[in-house]
């Protein structure tokens, strides 16, 4: 599809692969947009499609010239909850009308004429945009943070249980099998297959000693999965910055106060390695989730939000 601009030809091509030099190009303007912004504007799972492949995905980039302006993720795996996506605009080739061109193109492109859009941090540009293409706010991530300087406390374990670090080719199953478990119905994290689990192994920020698995001596009741932002290279903007990525606990084994357990097992890790700051984000909907990191010590400091078209 060519669009003629005023100064230049504006090029949009949908893929649902990428070369490797477009899978840099992509990863160069998503480093740059975050630099300018202050925020990544593409999720760990767009980023994993962009330089692993994944089913159920379309890239969507917008040349200009010989130039990548702008690109958009759009998952369209889940039938229920319909198509999703997230985009990117470079810094130098924004006010343009390149985002308003990227979801036509997505809208074009979804299967069924619905669309979810993620706007992380929700900039207000990004507000706009999605507002006046007749968009509407229905979901929320709170982004929680809190300060690991001082002492932070090992956990206390119940008698019987045991934590541990995962074992790559060894736990992959029994950690698949209470993912899916704990986040039964979620729209990103529920229905994990193990190339999810795989894909996240082989990113450069996975650390198998940071994710911890809780044993009750018979079966894996609960994990806690940490990360580190800033430390691998990958451009993000800021100092290195501790993170609860993911933390589970099996349906049957709630109100027995391992979520307080495997939260501080993650902060006193993350605390060892020295880093002076922990996040996480968290769906201001769970209140229960949002209570337990209070009171362990964290505030909001930011939102991710989900803007939603349905097809009239």
């Amino acid at each position: 599809m060519t669009l003629s601009g005023t100064n230049s030809d504006v090029r949009i091509e949908c893929t649902s692969t990428m070369s490797a030099d477009d899978s840099a190009r992509v990863d160069a303007l998503a480093t740059a947009a975050a630099q300018a912004d202050g925020v990544q504007p593409l999720s760990d799972h767009a980023l994993m499609h962009i330089r692993h492949g994944g089913s159920g995905v379309t890239h969507v980039l917008l040349w200009v010239g010989g130039d990548l302006a702008a690109y958009a993720h759009l998952d369209s795996s889940d039938a229920i909850s319909g198509p999703q996506a997230e985009l990117a605009v470079a810094p130098n080739h924004r006010a343009s009308g390149h985002g308003r061109a990227l979801i036509r193109t997505l809208l074009d492109n979804s299967p069924d004429g619905r669309l979810k859009l993620w706007s992380h941090g929700e900039l207000p540009v990004a507000r706009r945009l999605a507002e006046g293409m007749g968009f509407t706010r229905t979901r929320v991530l709170a982004l929680m943070g809190r300060s690991l300087e001082g002492s932070v406390p090992p956990p206390s374990l119940e008698p019987g249980m045991t934590l541990r670090s995962f074992v790559p080719g060894q736990d992959e199953a029994a950690l698949l099998a209470l993912n899916n478990a704990a986040f039964a119905g979620h729209p990103e994290q529920g229905d994990w297959e193990m190339a999810d689990l795989v894909g996240r192994e082989r990113e450069s920020w996975f650390d198998a000693a940071g994710l911890l698995l809780l044993d009750n001596g018979e079966r894996l009741v609960g994990f806690v999965w940490t990360k580190v932002h800033g430390a691998d290279g990958t451009g993000h903007a800021h100092e290195p910055v501790g993170e609860i990525y993911v933390l589970g606990v099996s349906p049957d084994a709630h109100r027995g106060g391992l979520g307080r357990t495997l939260v501080a097992a993650g902060l006193a890790y993350l605390s060892a390695r020295g880093l002076p700051d922990v996040i996480l984000y968290v769906d201001e909907s769970n209140s229960a989730a949002l209570a337990l990191y209070e009171r362990a010590g964290f505030s909001r400091r930011g939102v991710d939000v989900l803007f939603a078209k349905v097809p009239r």
